[in-house]
């Protein structure tokens, strides 16, 4: 289907974008941080942003216009909580980059930086596109298999009239209370 094509292309780019955000932000965790120190927190703030806003807000554009809808019609569900998740850790990281003065200095950390949070917004909004991804081609098996299912179903009917006389009709032809003969047949076994 075309949601499924949609979801997968979302997946294919924020995977290709959460990865290496993955890694840059890992990196500041390994001792001495060298990448780090090469590029400053700042540039790596700016880099993480770079990476995470395609992610979280094209890639996740289909949960925050699902959430917006839940709100619209007050059935909170899932998508509403990962809108709100994804949306306050971008949205809180896009304040400490542009505005870092607007939070006391106890948030500060090395450098008088404050930490950013966009790697939790790019990976959670790429595992949930992974999890969509994974429910559309369920379905859409399912959906094979119930069209497959009746194929199977046979064209016409052996109707019994009220005479007794057994006639082949559509069955599109057969009624409620209509009697019809069928005959089982055992299983055939190796």
């Amino acid at each position: 289907t075309s949601e499924l094509a949609s979801m997968q292309r979302r997946l294919v780019v924020s995977v290709a974008l959460t990865v290496p955000l993955f890694v840059v932000t890992m990196t500041s965790m390994l001792p001495g941080d060298a990448f780090g120190h090469a590029i400053g927190m700042t540039w790596r703030s700016w880099l993480e942003l770079a990476l995470a806003a395609p992610v979280v807000l094209w890639g996740g554009w289909p949960f925050f216009v699902r959430a917006v809808d839940s709100v619209r019609h007050r059935a909170l569900n899932m998508f509403t909580l990962i809108a709100l998740g994804t949306g306050a850790s971008f949205a809180y990281s896009l304040v400490a980059i542009l505005a870092p003065g607007a939070f006391p200095p106890a948030m500060r950390g090395h450098g008088g930086t404050i930490d950013v949070y966009f790697e939790a917004a790019a990976v959670i909004t790429t595992l949930v596109l992974l999890g969509q991804v994974l429910e559309l081609r369920a379905r859409s098996r399912t959906g094979d298999a119930i069209r497959a299912l009746l194929r199977l179903v046979p064209k016409t009917a052996r109707r019994i009239t009220a005479e007794g006389v057994e006639e082949d009709v559509s069955v599109a032809h057969v009624a409620v209370g209509d009697r019809i003969h069928h005959q089982l047949t055992e299983p055939r076994i190796g």
